[in-house]
């Protein structure tokens, strides 16, 4: 019986000790076919060094494809030399035992040789010197098995091997929650993340630097509910977004099944690059590049909503307004200052205007020397009170561009929503048509429907 803590090679080598004392040869040598040209020895009784050279190129005289008998006989010639030079006697006969056509993954046997001064008397056959025929149909299956054993062993090392590495390579934080016992894996992106030593830890040691990490996000709040469902549901899966410090962490977990029994992964992706993209991809299709405002369409997007949402009716009481604003003889000032000063008193402009809004007012760049702004929930008085500031803010001072002092006026264009079933078009229409009012009576001024 072979010891708790023995290895395919302690087997291997058990057996192959077995089948020397009944043979009576004087080495035992293991073999795995691991190609057709290509042999590797695994191990030998006794242990003698027989090659520096892993693999041999010698083709096993007998394999299932052969159709051959499981033993044959084999002269000193068809024996590879790195054998025979390794020998410490002469060799004579020697005997290969096929075992391929009972092994799963490995294909092979085992050879035993003699020396010279052994012969075989009339009558036997070759099996004789193992045993017999019913020995070696016996012995072939146990070595196919034993030899399983140990490629699988060294399959599965080979495995865990690429797969540490890989764990404790990626750039990604891996936590894996042990099903069976109370620790946790941490491979060195995690444990950076969160304040532990790369390996093994306690779960609770975990669940302590997690809490702790999750303490410091901007969105620990949010992340407290959102973790809540973790404490009671063993199936819980949740993606959820840490803003940690200046990065954004997307953090993933859900239960993996090991052995029948439960365990977690976690996984944490830093999406910082990703988040920063997306915001400039956002501002880029939603801002004007040069004045930093709403472009058109972001505009309308905004407006829509708003016009969807249902209307208190056209009483004067709260209702949407649109002011349309254009800079009074802006094609002069490109003609005489130049357009990088027409751009400069675009943005002047452009900041001026939202200096004098509410937060929830929507300012776009509609077009050109042409502003707009949607008034969320507003009286005709405060709509006009709006209008009016966002006039007289423009005139107070010139804007400086350089060493010119620029004098600008806004001609401004104010419509009111006439009821609830006024679409937003209809209401740019009327604001548009007051807004070209304004500049025919003399420019700089508010033109709405009741003047």
């Amino acid at each position: 019986m072979t010891s708790p803590h023995s290895t395919p090679d302690d087997a291997l080598i058990a057996f192959l000790q077995g089948v020397s004392v009944q043979s009576q040869c004087r080495l035992a040598l293991a073999l795995w076919q691991r190609a057709p040209d290509e042999v590797v020895p695994l191990c030998s009784v006794p242990n003698i060094a027989l090659s520096h050279t892993p693999v041999w190129r010698w083709r096993l005289p007998v394999s299932p494809k052969t159709g051959t008998h499981a033993v044959q006989r084999l002269s000193r010639k068809e024996l590879p030399s790195l054998v025979t030079a390794g020998l410490p006697f002469s060799p004579g006969l020697a005997l290969y035992v096929d075992c391929s056509a009972f092994g799963r993954m490995a294909g092979g046997g085992f050879v035993l040789i003699w020396d010279e001064a052994t012969a075989l008397s009339d009558g036997f056959a070759d099996a004789d010197l193992v045993g017999g025929e019913a020995t070696v149909q016996w012995l072939r299956p146990v070595y196919a098995q034993l030899v399983d054993a140990r490629q699988w062993e060294e399959q599965n090392a080979e495995s865990a091997a690429q797969f540490h590495h890989v764990f404790d390579s990626v750039p990604q934080g891996i936590v894996v929650l042990s099903a069976r016992h109370p620790q946790a894996q941490i491979n060195a992106a995690a444990a950076a993340l969160l304040g532990l030593s790369a390996g093994w830890v306690p779960a609770e040691v975990l669940a302590q630097a997690m809490r702790a990490t999750r303490e410091r996000c901007d969105n620990a709040a949010e992340l407290e509910q959102a973790y809540a469902p973790l404490q009671s549901d063993l199936d819980a899966e949740l993606v959820a977004r840490w803003f940690l410090d200046d990065c954004v962490w997307r953090v993933d977990t859900h239960p993996i099944l090991q052995s029948g029994h439960k365990g977690r992964v976690w996984l944490f992706h830093d999406i910082t690059p990703q988040v920063r993209l997306e915001r400039v991809l956002r501002m880029e299709a939603n801002h004007d590049p040069l004045t930093g405002l709403f472009n058109r369409r972001a505009f309308f997007d905004r407006a829509q909503v708003a016009f969807q949402l249902p209307s208190p009716g056209p009483s004067d009481g709260h209702r949407l307004a649109l002011v349309m604003l254009d800079i009074d003889h802006f094609k002069a000032v490109n003609d005489l200052y130049g357009h990088p000063a027409g751009d400069m008193v675009l943005k002047e402009v452009a900041r001026r205007a939202k200096s004098v809004l509410r937060d929830g007012d929507v300012l776009a760049r509609y077009g050109g020397e042409e502003l707009i702004v949607l008034l969320n929930v507003i009286s005709s008085d405060t709509a006009r009170a709006a209008a009016e500031r966002l006039r007289t803010v423009m005139d107070t001072e010139p804007v400086q561009v350089g060493d010119q002092a620029i004098t600008v006026s806004v001609s401004v264009g104010l419509a009111l929503r006439s009821s609830g079933s006024e679409t937003l078009l209809q209401t740019i229409e009327r604001a548009d048509a007051n807004l070209y009012r304004a500049k025919r009576q003399g420019r700089n001024r508010v033109v709405d429907d009741a003047d």
